[in-house]
């Protein structure tokens, strides 16, 4: 039978021994997660500079030139007895619109270096 402090040391070195088994699997796991992320960044579809400033100017004009109206928004008016105040009502964040759906399409879109287009001589 083992005494006491045999017993003891194995269970040190055992806790040790798990302990960096517990590090590595989470190396591991973050190794992976990268690795998992690298490759959903290389399968996005891809589009040229080109394409992709002109989206984004389109969007930008698209939201510029956008009617803003009171039904475009949920609202709920103040009732002052048999009164109803909405003083003022404006949509003041188009730019920050424009940077929200330029944001999802970075998301859904990788983004090329355009490609030159040599030019010919036909002579």
């Amino acid at each position: 039978m083992k005494n006491k402090e045999i017993l003891e040391a194995q269970v040190s070195s055992l806790e040790v021994q798990i302990e960096g088994l517990n590090t590595k699997v989470q190396e591991l796991e973050n190794e992976l997660s990268t690795t998992k992320h690298e490759i959903s960044v290389i399968n996005k579809p891809t589009m040229t500079e080109n394409v992709y400033e002109l989206l984004k100017d389109t969007i930008r004009n698209a939201v510029d030139d956008f009617e803003f109206d009171s039904d475009n928004f949920d609202w709920e008016p103040t009732w002052h007895g048999r009164e109803v105040e909405l003083d003022y009502l404006q949509f003041q964040d188009q730019d920050s619109m424009s940077d929200d759906i330029i944001r999802n399409i970075d998301n859904e879109f990788r983004v090329i270096e355009n490609e030159e287009n040599p030019t010919t001589d036909e002579s």
